[in-house]
């Protein structure tokens, strides 16, 4: 997910911990210094650097690294000192990153902080195991318990895509999780998030068992609340996506040949592998990732389009604005596949009718013209198995 909306859902999340769980705190001297600590890791999380070093890169991410070592300090000292206060899982639950962050660097010159690999990996040994007694604990919120499933089945869910041989012990956890995350969703809200990493899982085991559980999850959200709404919808773009691996394409031909007449006709990718990148050009580990593709198997006839997207977020600029910075880019960056311009936003249209929640997205498109529904397989893996196969009509 990219580095702004998992902001954007860690100060929702803030937010909704903060109201929940300060309805259950006593007014004492003592946990007002709780509550005013707590408030405190809270904002921290999801500061900004403060306009002084915005300009400076160097200034930028010295701040970044400072305050992500604070929060996790800070955090894991009142979770520690805290042992019997319930706000201690409120902030527990903000801490999925660990303390270190290091710099990477792109083929652009573009730099960005990431957690560091073996200090999560320590970390993330710890941590979920906590998560786990988090959900056991009686004086945890409601919206505490909700963020540790979301955290605990999204986690489980990349262990078993990553370990075929822990697969069905996987979904088995997640499946007692996902039970209770339902049953915990206001009328008002949604949260799918932890549907889609379940359905994740489970389409990589069984795609016919991920379509029967599409089918009862839709079934059992017929109502007309927005969490009625969000899960069924979920549902019916999941399922959509299922079924395309029997169905032409020719829904998701005709949306892109609104977008680009000629790039977007599927006349020209006969009996070619095509990869779909929904995804913003200013996404450099989904550019990078589609130059090392586009370099290693275009010769053997992998078609790559990338379709960006108007970003809807408060503060962005306006559409035009976006689309003439796209174009800026392309051309400047000079890719080898052509990048069409959705003025619509992505999970308001193409990815969010083939089921996906999040960009970047990718869809594959086999030589017979029909989706490669196994999305959740390495590219690594799906390209070269699709592209050994034969285009119709050829032994």
């Amino acid at each position: 997910m990219p580095y702004c909306l998992t902001l954007l859902r860690f100060a929702l999340v803030a937010c909704i911990l903060t109201v929940s769980a300060f309805g259950a705190v006593s007014d004492t001297p003592a946990d007002a210094a709780i509550r005013a600590e707590y408030n405190a890791i809270a904002a921290l999380r999801i500061a900004k650097p403060p306009a002084e070093v915005k300009s400076d890169e160097v200034a930028r991410f010295d701040w970044s690294r400072r305050r992500s070592i604070e929060l996790h300090d800070r955090g894991l000292a009142f979770y520690t000192h805290n042992s019997t206060h319930p706000l201690r899982w409120d902030v527990l639950v903000l801490l999925p990153y660990g303390r270190d962050f290091r710099e990477r660097v792109y083929r652009s010159g573009f730099r960005q902080l990431i957690p560091d690999p073996d200090s999560l990996a320590t970390w993330e040994a710890k941590y979920y195991p906590l998560l786990r007694t988090l959900l056991a604990a009686p004086d945890a919120s409601l919206a505490a318990q909700r963020e540790a499933r979301r955290l605990l089945i999204d986690h489980t869910s990349h262990l078993g895509l990553s370990k075929p041989a822990e697969t069905e012990a996987c979904l088995t956890l997640i499946q007692g999780w996902l039970n209770d995350h339902e049953r915990s969703i206001p009328p008002n809200s949604s949260f799918p998030s932890p549907f889609h990493s379940y359905c994740n899982l489970l389409e990589f085991a069984d795609p016919l068992r991920c379509f029967a559980y599409l089918r009862e999850l839709e079934a059992r959200h017929q109502g007309d609340s927005h969490r009625d709404r969000s899960l069924r919808e979920l549902a019916q773009g999941r399922r959509r996506a299922l079924e395309a691996q029997a169905q032409p394409l020719d829904e998701l031909w005709d949306r892109l040949r609104e977008l680009d007449p000629v790039h977007g006709d599927s006349r020209r990718y006969r009996g070619k592998v095509v990869l779909i990148a929904l995804g913003p050009v200013t996404y450099e580990t989904l550019t990078e990732s589609l130059e090392d593709l586009y370099a290693q198997h275009h010769a053997s006839g992998l078609e790559i389009i990338q379709v960006a997207a108007f970003n809807q977020a408060y503060g962005l600029p306006p559409e035009p604005q976006q689309r003439r910075d796209m174009e800026k880019i392309v051309a400047l960056r000079r890719w080898p596949w052509p990048v069409l311009w959705n003025p619509r936003g992505h999970l308001s249209d193409i990815a969010g009718k083939w089921g996906y929640n999040t960009v970047p997205a990718w869809m594959l498109i086999g030589r017979d013209g029909r989706l490669v529904v196994d999305r959740n397989s390495p590219r690594s893996v799906t390209i070269p198995r699709e592209l050994a196969l034969p285009a119709p009509g050829r032994p």
